[in-house]
């Protein structure tokens, strides 16, 4: 049953986004975590951690975005607006996976209304992503990218953005394993298949582990779950 729940969990994930797609509010009078998928990933590719959220009390803001469309800066601006309407008393925590590690570093660069709590990328390209450095010499493939896309590469806008703000209580877990040996090969260093893992590392984190655990399913790994549970719990890293 365990192996059957993985398959469903990852053609869960794997569902592509739909135009009508609209943010997934559980509220189970917990913590508020926010949710932000990567780059052409819909929301139900943070579904797994959601639901494992949820069964602890946390209450869950799982974010739809446009992320092929709209260049970052845009995205952060219609993220912030759905998080104000969740914004409470209590620190908004949030979970992020790749792309989604860069909206948020955008929105605390710009200032917030809100309190943040905890963050926790996955996969984050924090000093910019090497496939999208080797994809500029495809003119194809790094305009399929989009804006957003197209801005991580180690030029682009993810080492522009200042350091985290003092006092931000912030881990990153990357992964170390890739099912595209292509894309594992040209990378050479140890990488997910597309972030090496010390693209992953910026200063003043409380957290930095590596996991084995691919681009893709870093989301549902449960080390992922277990490290990420137990730090919005204590402010405790562990890995």
């Amino acid at each position: 049953m365990q192996v059957l729940s993985q398959w469903r969990d990852k053609a869960e994930m794997l569902t592509p986004p739909f135009p009508w797609d609209r943010p997934q509010w559980n509220d189970r009078d917990g913590p508020p975590v926010v949710l932000l998928h990567g780059l052409w990933r819909g929301w139900r590719a943070m579904q797994p951690l959601a639901r494992a959220l949820a069964g602890e009390g946390f209450s869950t803001l799982n974010l739809p975005y446009p992320s092929s469309r709209m260049p970052i800066a845009t995205l952060a601006d219609r993220i912030r607006s759905q998080v104000e309407k969740i914004a409470g008393d209590q620190p908004i925590h949030f979970i992020t996976h790749s792309l989604g590690g860069i909206l948020v570093r955008a929105l605390l660069a710009e200032g917030v209304p809100w309190e943040t709590g905890k963050i926790i990328m996955l996969a984050p390209p924090n000093r910019g992503s090497e496939i999208v450095d080797w994809s500029k010499r495809h003119p194809l493939l790094h305009t399929v990218l989009g804006p957003a896309g197209r801005a991580l590469g180690s030029d682009g806008i993810p080492g522009s953005l200042p350091p985290l703000p003092a006092g931000t209580e912030a881990a990153v877990i990357m992964g170390n394993r890739s099912s595209v040996p292509v894309f594992k090969n040209l990378l050479g260093l140890e990488n997910d298949g597309i972030v090496t893992t010390a693209k992953g590392r910026i200063d003043g984190l409380a957290g930095f582990s590596v996991i084995n655990a691919d681009h893709t399913f870093i989301q549902m790994h449960p080390e992922t779950i277990r490290l990420s549970l137990h730090f919005l719990k204590t402010g405790e890293w562990v890995g």
